[in-house]
């Protein structure tokens, strides 16, 4: 009887033995494989940061161009109405004003230098009513 619990120990230890060697090689297995996850994982992780920054700076990029694109039309349309308004002598109520919300625009885009004397001189020049500079048309809502 003694050798048969021994032997049932035997079994039972080696049995518990082979049990714990496949459950560690299962979760060496399992940690292997989170590893190589986690390394996928911070090689897309990277490719995408690089793909990001990239896109980050086209598009910083055609900003900028725009940026520079809507100063040089409004500083050519402030510059063609600034020569027209001089010309006349006179400017409206409502050509001042688009005139001073164009050249807002064009100030906040920076890199003013010429144009805000040219913007001085602008508000030197008389505004008048629309009947005062064209007798023939009616005022704003008025009707003909």
């Amino acid at each position: 009887m003694e050798y048969t619990s021994e032997i049932a120990n035997g079994i039972l230890t080696l049995a518990l033995g082979i049990i714990s060697w496949h459950v560690k090689r299962h979760l060496d297995s399992i940690t292997e494989r989170e590893a190589e996850l986690q390394t996928a994982l911070a090689t897309k992780e990277a490719e995408l940061q690089k793909m990001l920054m990239e896109d980050r700076k086209q598009i910083e990029e055609m900003r900028e161009a725009n940026n520079r694109g809507t100063q040089a039309l409004l500083r050519d349309r402030l510059l063609q109405a600034y020569h027209f308004f001089m010309r006349r002598g006179v400017v409206t109520y409502g050509e001042a004003r688009n005139f001073e919300n164009m050249y807002q625009a064009y100030h906040a885009l920076g890199k003013n230098g010429v144009m805000d004397s040219v913007y001085t001189r602008f508000q030197q020049i008389p505004v008048k009513t629309n009947a005062e500079i064209y007798p023939d048309e009616p005022e704003e809502g008025e009707e003909e």
